[in-house]
């Protein structure tokens, strides 16, 4: 019996020496197993480190492109209304034209008697200042062309 007793206790040293055999081994898997966590870990911080710079940098762009835009759509707001104000202006202008036509169109008595004498008046002027540069043309042809003509001594007979 008393083998047994030692039969027993072997057993149980080999089975407590075999466990802590394959807790060892455990532990050297698990150890490698987080190694290569790790070091997978530190791979995808990298990457999202460039990721995050990339987006950091694409964020700047944006907001630089949002304020030209917004820059811009200011300077159209000024041209819309430089736009609106020259409708006001050729508006203001068609009017006054209109109110001009129809006064000449149906002037005052007064002026009416004015403005047929200063029609009359325009007419001559414009038909004396005709008339002399006709003349002076005419002068112009004759000089030139007696410029043109060779001295009466020249001519061979």
């Amino acid at each position: 019996m008393e083998i047994l007793l030692y039969v027993s206790a072997a057993i149980a040293a080999i089975s407590i020496a075999l466990i802590a055999i394959y807790f060892v081994m455990t532990m050297k898997s698990a150890k490698v197993a987080m190694n290569e966590i790790s070091t997978t870990v530190k791979r995808m911080e990298s990457k999202l480190s460039n990721i995050t710079d990339q987006s950091e940098q694409l964020m700047d762009k944006t907001n630089r492109i949002a304020d030209n835009v917004e820059n811009k759509i200011n300077s159209l707001e000024g041209i819309s209304q430089s736009a609106n104000n020259i409708h006001a202006s050729a508006h203001h202008l068609h009017k006054s034209f209109e109110g001009i036509a129809n006064n000449i169109a149906k002037p005052d008595p007064k002026t009416k008697d004015l403005m047929e004498k200063l029609n009359a008046l325009t007419e001559t002027a414009t038909s004396i200042y005709f008339k002399f540069k006709r003349e002076k043309q005419k002068h112009d042809i004759v000089a030139e062309t007696q410029a043109q003509l060779p001295p009466p001594s020249k001519i061979k007979k």
